[in-house]
């Protein structure tokens, strides 16, 4: 098998997701006051919708540096460019699209055309015996994201409400098409090591979001207690998700990353939710039942996601049976005491924390077989 020389990630790649710390705090800021006691459906497919618009182009961008950029002036240019276009569509976050709708649009418009640009004079070298194929992939790229930019830029010119149709066309035509054409993408031009690298730095920057909502917390009026417990539950969230990015994973393998990429988007969700439903603990008049289904929702969503990805595990760290019945096992059982305690606060925090070591040594025990292999 050839051996993959692992792309590290640039520092201007770095500096790229410093638009996308405030751009994910802005979307969850979206569902951050419940209405009612709940999140209305309208604003929370409007959640799901901005989530899914910003990691596509961050993941475009992703995408484009770990098959072609080589650090030339086009690609650090491109991406800065990007950046600059970034906080203007970050800005206009929120559920008031018909203020924001037009500039959000325009910002999209503008980025897309960038990576088209990017992804258009881009050179691949002559190292790949499959040019051929790389070509037809690079082209695939292109269309996309021209049929993409026709469909918003419709949008824009007809207006709100029949406009926003079409761009929501166009972003959902940029999120799925790639999976029924996924067979023109070549495996071998991914730099897996890169790709796995990249996303994990998307769920820290999801985590690093929930902390800072957690510190409202920290203060004299809230017993210190509740601080601890959830914050010990978010560490051991993370601590589920490292163990699995460091230690199951194989980064040294081909793959397109398709099931890697389009999992992160879900667990960014997932990780959103969870925060949200610790901000909801201190909400006074928050529906109960609606609480509880958020939690469970946020957690199985979340824990999921990291069994799915167990197919990149190294052979001897793919999960058994006995593993995935484990893992429900305690997903039940989280439930059961969570519908127990759902009226107390302190009994909330106790749950979350019992159920997430729960996970986190189910995870740990499974990296730490591999180790004394």
């Amino acid at each position: 098998m050839k051996k993959i020389i692992v792309k590290p990630v640039g520092m201007f790649e770095l500096f790229y997701d410093l638009v996308f710390v405030y751009a994910i705090s802005l979307i969850t800021a979206m569902i951050h006051h419940p209405v009612n006691g709940s999140i209305p459906l309208v604003t929370f497919l409007q959640f799901l919708l901005v989530v899914i618009v910003v990691m596509q182009i961050w993941l475009y961008q992703v995408i484009y540096f770990n098959r072609y950029s080589k650090n030339r002036f086009l690609d650090i240019g491109g991406l800065v460019l990007n950046m600059f276009v970034a906080v203007y569509l970050a800005n206009n976050i929120n559920t008031e699209w018909r203020i924001t709708f037009h500039y959000f649009n325009i910002a999209m418009a503008v980025m897309i055309l960038i990576l088209f640009c990017q992804y258009l004079f881009v050179k691949a070298d002559n190292n790949d015996k499959q040019a051929f194929l790389i070509i037809l992939g690079l082209e695939f790229i292109l269309i996309i994201l021209g049929l993409e930019f026709i469909l918003i830029i419709l949008g824009l010119i007809i207006g709100y409400p029949v406009g926003i149709y079409f761009c929501i066309s166009g972003y959902i035509v940029g999120f799925i098409l790639p999976l029924f054409l996924k067979g023109m993408f070549k495996a071998e031009r991914v730099n897996f090591p890169h790709l796995v690298e990249r996303v994990s730095l998307i769920v820290i920057i999801a985590f690093g979001e929930a902390i800072v909502n957690l510190t409202s917390y920290f203060n004299s009026k809230t017993p210190l207690v509740y601080a601890a417990f959830l914050f010990l539950s978010l560490v051991l969230m993370f601590a589920s998700y490292v163990v699995l990015s460091d230690e199951l994973i194989d980064h040294h393998q081909i793959s397109k990353g398709f099931i890697l990429m389009y999992s992160h988007i879900a667990i960014v969700v997932a990780i959103l939710l969870s925060t949200v439903a610790i901000l909801y603990l201190q909400v006074q008049n928050i529906n109960k039942t609606f609480l509880f289904f958020l939690i469970i929702f946020s957690i199985a969503l979340y824990y999921f996601l990291l069994a799915i990805n167990q197919v990149y595990n190294k052979s001897e760290c793919r999960f058994s049976i006995r593993n995935l019945l484990t893992l429900l096992l305690i997903f039940a059982l989280g439930v059961s005491y969570l519908w127990v305690v759902i009226k107390s606060k302190i009994g909330i925090s106790i749950c979350l924390l019992i159920w997430n070591l729960l996970f986190f040594l189910e995870f740990y025990i499974k990296g730490n077989k591999n180790e004394f292999r």
